[in-house]
């Protein structure tokens, strides 16, 4: 199996299910409400609603890079704000999310291995280090999603 093959499949496990570090993203976000998803319940830590934006946000222009295209940072910001805390407006993001992801899934999988070591444009890193990375920063946003949803247990 190629490198771009195992990266595909890491990425739909630590979105979707199966993965082998616990709760999948999906799986930590299953019930939670809009009313959850925009409370802090730590200090000083961002929402549930902050880091789906802001993975949402990063997994664009992940996507973006590995098409060749040059970096930038997200247009909506790092952390994007959280205006409208209804459920409907929940919903809508993580349809934002599972969108943005399937998008940056296809992008992966069109991806060769002879292109891992190019420089990524604009970037001092190569395509191996960025998508790497990808796997990395979802899973790094799914732990804490997952504790800050324990704060909500009874």
């Amino acid at each position: 199996m190629s490198e771009v093959a195992n990266v595909l499949d890491e990425l739909r496990w630590i979105h979707e299910g199966d993965a082998w570090h616990g709760a999948a993203l999906k799986e930590s976000l299953s019930g939670v409400t809009a009313e959850q998803a925009a409370a802090r319940p730590v200090a000083g830590a961002h929402s549930i609603w902050e880091l789906i934006r802001h993975i949402t946000a990063w997994e664009n222009v992940f996507r973006l890079r590995l098409e060749g295209q040059p970096a930038t940072e997200p247009e909506e910001g790092d952390f994007p704000p959280v205006e409208d805390i209804s459920e409907e407006a929940w919903a809508e993001a993580l349809r934002r999310l599972d969108g943005g992801h399937e998008r940056l899934l296809q992008t992966v999988a069109r991806l060769e291995d002879s292109v891992l070591p190019e420089k990524v444009p604009g970037k001092d890193y190569s395509t191996r280090f960025l998508l790497h990375g990808v796997v990395r920063h979802h899973v790094y946003h799914a732990g804490q999603i997952a504790l800050l949803k324990k704060s909500f247990a009874p």
